[in-house]
């Protein structure tokens, strides 16, 4: 050996050097989880007794009497007090107790006054007013038949010029519609002119009758004035008999005038055609007043009575409306379809309803007075009808309501709410969804028996619970800290 020594000498140098650092290293390791320990009990321990000096509780309330009347809040059922007043929570009206048992009021959610305007909240007040089914249809209008002329030609002839352009054409009282060139019209302007001259001579240059003469002059004064209606019937106008009077000239062409104001409703002659009587040249109708006739389905029938208001609302004008009663006299049953027919008189001055065209029809049958609400109030589901009411302090409550009649814009509300009542028209939809939400956790509240601890506030409760698991957090963290101690890694296990 280099330094000399037996071999036994320096096996056993080499063993106390070894046991004297296992023995080192365990009790390094000890003394780190002694520290780690005594560390987390310690912020374990401030953090409990933190948690705990921030917690107050209240001593326990004294048993109420409940031969006294009571008073509690709808939304906070906790706070009860033995006269009235107002939520201290949420400054809502508090609401006697009923036989001393607490009035529940778990569907009723609160939304303030910020909110409401993000969400668009709108409300309505139900009130009694007129309503009544609303029965829609469809009306055709027609031509009154009493102002339809048809123009036919008195005399044989040819139309020289035709001033009617088309079916549709509005035409008015003295236009002209056509020129007839007729031989047999100017053989009775000859006649006339004739009587004409034979009166004048008889009367002599100073127009006096003699009575010699007068016999005479009656009769052709008589024939004359036959002659001047034969003229007169074949569409010569007084303005021409009064021209050919005066020039004893006979009119080759005569021009014929329109007797009345209207619309042309049918055209079959054109310039050149030769007529005569049997012929229709056109025809035309005063629309000043029109027919509607309005179709009605067998299911609408039973609820239309005599009198009832209907209105209709022109189809090329929807500005143009008229206003009018049903009339049973003239309703008209199909015997195949089953389906009925209502006509009624229209005056129409401004020729907004134009036969041919359509027209809707609203029918206010059935009108009674009942409560109302507006119809974008109500919640439709499979199991029933509700509303969200509006109560004090921006409360709101889902209502099941049973509905009555409806008409467009309201419906009748037969049960459910009362007159005065506000409900909402805009946002219910979200307002329903947490009310029902509120419903259910209290129902599951109820079930489970889940109740706040008496004598602690709510906020408290919510508190404590964290602290609750913070004794099992440290001895989870003291025990592992003892294991890292105790394994075999950390007790000296390892190579040197």
């Amino acid at each position: 050996m280099k330094n000399g020594g037996s071999p036994i000498r320096h096996f056993s140098d080499f063993y106390i050097k070894t046991i004297m650092g296992i023995e080192r290293r365990k009790l390094i390791a000890a003394v780190g989880a002694t520290i780690v320990a005594a560390s987390l009990a310690g912020f374990g321990a401030s953090t409990y007794l933190g948690h705990a000096a921030a917690v107050t509780v209240k001593p326990k309330a004294p048993q109420a009497d409940l031969t006294q009347a009571q008073y509690t809040c709808s939304m906070h059922p906790q706070i009860l007090q033995d006269h009235p007043g107002y939520c201290p929570i949420c400054n809502m009206a508090l609401v006697k107790v009923a036989n001393g048992e607490m009035v529940s009021h778990s569907d009723m959610v609160h939304v303030d006054l910020a909110t409401q305007q993000r969400m668009g909240i709108a409300l309505a007040t139900a009130g009694v007013t007129d309503i009544g089914r609303a029965i829609h249809a469809y009306a055709t209008i027609a031509p009154d038949e009493s102002g339809t002329v048809s123009v036919n030609p008195r005399v044989e002839g040819w139309l020289r010029r035709v001033y009617v352009q088309g079916v549709g054409q509005t035409i008015h009282k003295g236009q002209p519609l056509y020129d007839i060139f007729s031989p047999e019209l100017q053989q009775r302007q000859r006649e006339y002119i004739d009587l004409l001259a034979r009166k004048d001579g008889l009367l002599g240059d100073n127009m006096t009758i003699v009575s010699s003469n007068s016999a005479m002059v009656g009769s052709l004064s008589k024939e004359k004035f036959r002659t001047r209606d034969r003229l007169l019937s074949a569409d010569m106008s007084a303005d021409l008999i009064e021209q050919l009077e005066k020039s004893r000239r006979v009119i080759d062409v005569v021009t014929v005038r329109a007797s009345h104001d209207g619309v042309v409703t049918a055209l079959g002659m054109h310039e050149g055609n030769y007529v005569n009587p049997m012929q229709q040249i056109l025809a035309y109708a005063n629309y000043s007043t029109v027919w509607a006739e309005i179709a009605l389905l067998p299911d609408q029938l039973e609820w239309i009575k005599q009198g009832d208001a209907l209105t209709l609302h022109s189809g090329l004008d929807r500005t143009t409306a008229q206003n009018a009663r049903v009339d049973l006299a003239t309703l008209q049953i199909d015997a195949l379809t089953r389906t009925g027919k209502l006509r009624l008189p229209l005056k129409n001055p401004n020729g907004a309803f134009r036969p041919g065209a359509f027209a809707e029809v609203d029918i206010h049958a059935g009108v009674r007075r009942a409560l109302t609400i507006p119809r974008d109030a109500v919640i439709r589901t499979g199991h029933g009808s509700f509303v969200v009411v509006a109560e004090q302090a921006n409360h709101f409550r889902s209502a099941r309501i049973e509905l009555g009649l409806e008409s467009d814009d309201k419906v009748a509300v037969v049960s459910g709410i009362k007159a005065g009542d506000r409900v909402v028209i805009n946002g219910q939809f979200m307002l329903d969804s947490a009310a029902s939400m509120l419903a259910l956790q209290a129902r599951l509240d109820s079930t489970s028996g889940a109740a706040p601890q008496a004598g602690v506030d709510m906020a408290a409760q919510k508190s404590m619970a964290p602290m609750a698991a913070m004794p099992a957090m440290m001895d989870g963290h003291a025990g592992h800290a003892h294991a890292m101690a105790a394994s075999p890694s950390n007790a000296g296990g390892g190579r040197p």
